[in-house]
């Protein structure tokens, strides 16, 4: 009797080992290893602070992703011809998607809608083809930041006087659209009169050189519209202005020069873009249209709004200051943002 029980357990054992072994293995053991989708992100041009921030944006949600490699190029200055032939190099290496910021909206449109015949996803971020296939655009609303700017820019010269505009690329359409905005915006002030438009071509040099030009053929410029930063981006690109008596209202509040223009009383309020997000919702909108599905977020034409922040020294000073967001808690904001897109490239 007791042989017998000994038996059975024995046997009962024998079993349980007989089942953990040859228990089915785990999904991830038996699952194909992960497909890695290659973006390719490309910016106006290289030599430009503003993108730099951009491409940190992206890598840092790639790292996130995980099985994300980014492609990172573009002309070293402007060159529109130049764009389109970086862009159709990554067509004819078949990517899984690319990110534009267009020079020339019309000729951008030509090779996106190649791309997206062939089934390459296409997003344009800052500056968009609104014309073209592309399936989403990332960016402010650069129509209602030009009107901003402009209305900033009449409440600082009390309604009246001579002001300028300074503008980039013509013909870009980011540009081209924020010019519109400051344009609709002062026509409701009769005593203020645009006397000109320059373009520096996205040449912080040049725009020095058209600042001190304008001003010496206008001595009493009431303001400056300025639709991006590009003299913000040096330490002397504001110097033939006088702080406080020429008005100026930019793009741009980066890190560096830009802060200390503002703080040294040259610039009175400044757009902030969402520069990291550039980048990082352009790999995020091309990982969802890879994986065949839809952009988070975009109204019926694509448009993914990203929003600006309106960036003073002190908005205590100003009449309505939930309206815009002191410099020193832009800075803290901008330096966050900075070491989360570093902090998490880093740790992949």
């Amino acid at each position: 009797m007791r042989w017998s029980l000994c038996l059975l357990l024995a046997c009962m054992v024998l079993a349980g080992c007989a089942r953990k072994t040859t228990a089915p293995t785990s999904p991830t053991q038996t699952s194909t290893p992960q497909r890695t989708f290659r973006f390719a992100i490309i910016p106006k041009q290289l030599d430009n602070p503003v993108f730099n921030y951009a491409k940190m944006g992206a890598l840092g949600a790639a790292a996130k992703l995980s099985n994300v490699e980014i492609y990172w190029n573009a002309p070293e200055t402007n060159d529109e011809a130049k764009q389109a032939q970086i862009f159709e190099t990554y067509v004819r290496q078949k990517v899984d998607g690319i990110a534009v910021s267009c020079v020339n909206a019309e000729i951008m449109r030509r090779v996106i809608d190649k791309a997206v015949e062939q089934g390459i996803p296409v997003v344009t971020w800052d500056s968009d083809s609104p014309n073209s296939k592309r399936q989403a655009f990332f960016g402010m609303d650069d129509y209602e930041a030009g009107k901003i700017i402009g209305e900033e820019l009449a409440k600082l010269i009390n309604g009246k006087g001579k002001v300028a505009i300074l503008s980039g690329v013509q013909g870009a359409q980011n540009l081209t659209t924020r010019i519109r905005g400051v344009q609709d915006a002062l026509k409701d002030y009769p005593d203020i009169r645009i006397v000109t438009t320059v373009y520096c071509n996205d040449d912080a040099t040049r725009a020095e050189s058209l600042i001190n030009s304008v001003m010496q053929q206008h001595p009493d410029l009431a303001g400056w519209a300025m639709v991006g930063g590009w003299p913000l981006f040096t330490k002397t690109g504001l110097n033939g202005i006088k702080p406080g008596v020429t008005k100026v209202v930019s793009v741009d509040p980066l890190e560096g020069n830009p802060w200390t223009w503002i703080e040294k009383g040259y610039v009175q309020v400044c757009i902030g873009q969402k520069v990291f997000d550039w980048g990082a919702k352009s790999v995020e909108i091309l990982y969802s249209l890879a994986q065949g599905r839809g952009v988070p977020q975009a109204d019926e034409k694509g448009f993914v709004n990203s929003g600006l922040d309106i960036v003073v020294l002190d908005k205590s000073k100003f009449a309505d200051p939930s309206r815009y967001i002191s410099l020193e808690d832009y800075k803290k904001m901008f330096e966050q943002r900075k070491q989360e897109a570093q902090g998490i490239e880093a740790k992949q």
